[in-house]
């Protein structure tokens, strides 16, 4: 029986330790999720979105570009690349929020069709 109650203690201590490493990581990892600095150079993965990330504390004025694959790039925002490249696609964005087509598929896709009577 002391065993047991010693393995429990032992499992309890390691459970907090966890919880309280958990929280400092996930604390600088808020803290890590900004750009402080960015490149010039043009990506050539598919870019799919983008977001546009102000100056503060230690994050630098950035466009942050989501790639296909998930990756994410701060990219110097006065960039010609850069500057071209959200224009597109905000287009992109634009033509598909006003595509009646886009937003029939999107209703008939989340949705089922009535029943027949």
């Amino acid at each position: 029986m002391t065993t047991c109650g010693t393995v429990m203690k032992s499992l309890l201590l390691l459970v907090v330790v966890v919880a309280l490493t958990g929280q400092g990581s996930a604390a600088d990892e808020k803290f890590s999720k900004c750009c402080t600095k960015v490149s010039r150079e043009e990506i050539t993965e598919t870019i799919v979105d983008y977001m546009v990330q102000l100056r503060n504390k230690h994050c630098v004025n950035a466009i942050i570009f989501q790639t296909e694959s998930g990756g994410l790039y701060c990219s110097k925002y006065d960039e010609p690349w850069v500057m071209k490249k959200v224009r597109q696609l905000k287009g992109t964005k634009r033509a598909a929020l006003a595509s009646p087509r886009s937003l029939l598929k999107l209703i008939t896709s989340s949705s089922s069709p009535p029943p027949l009577e």
